[in-house]
């Protein structure tokens, strides 16, 4: 494998054999990145088209690389997060979550919150329940229980304070318990 001070030198002086290159050293871990964020919710070829789209800026800003501050990977890996979070944010509202997949993943990252969840159909209710609570509500439980944000993480994303992430997050999850019946 080839050292960061080496990938950058190429990037510079041979700009698609430098590519080339990160795309084959770092590849599979930007697509683990993106995927565990997206699966579920996009087409695997919205996810490659992510994942390209993370190597088509760290090319176009490779002078922005800095390899004091952090390696090739690092960075790498902070896009892919980014690229992952923006395409989820900005499609939001046009996603048709497939129903098994998305409660599967959703209840058992959510700290057994949602245990008692066993139907589609409840699923579903769910699901429909979480969409009601509206914006910023749903965005936040969307982000704590699917992808496994932190508080910290999501303020950023949101713009809100965390302990008002927090409060919304506990008055969320109560205003869910109200609406499913107290199935959760």
């Amino acid at each position: 494998m080839i050292s960061d001070i080496q990938l950058l030198e190429l990037l510079y002086s041979k700009p698609e054999q430098g590519l080339k290159v990160m795309m084959d050293n770092y590849m599979s871990l930007i697509y683990t990145i993106i995927f565990n964020k997206l699966s579920g919710l996009y087409s695997k070829e919205d996810i490659e088209e992510c994942v390209s789209d993370v190597f088509f800026e760290v090319f176009h800003y490779k002078n922005r690389i800095d390899l004091e501050k952090g390696s090739i990977k690092s960075f790498l890996a902070v896009i892919a997060k980014r690229k992952a979070i923006d395409m989820y944010r900005k499609n939001k509202n046009n996603i048709h979550v497939p129903i098994d997949d998305t409660a599967e993943v959703l209840y058992t990252s959510a700290d057994d919150v949602v245990d008692s969840i066993l139907s589609k159909e409840s699923n579903s209710e769910l699901i429909n329940a979480i969409k009601s609570l509206g914006e910023p509500d749903s965005e936040i439980i969307i982000r704590r229980y699917y992808f496994n944000q932190s508080s910290k993480d999501i303020s950023q994303n949101v713009g809100l304070k965390v302990n008002t992430i927090d409060k919304k997050m506990s008055r969320g999850i109560q205003k869910l318990k109200k609406v499913l019946g107290g199935i959760l």
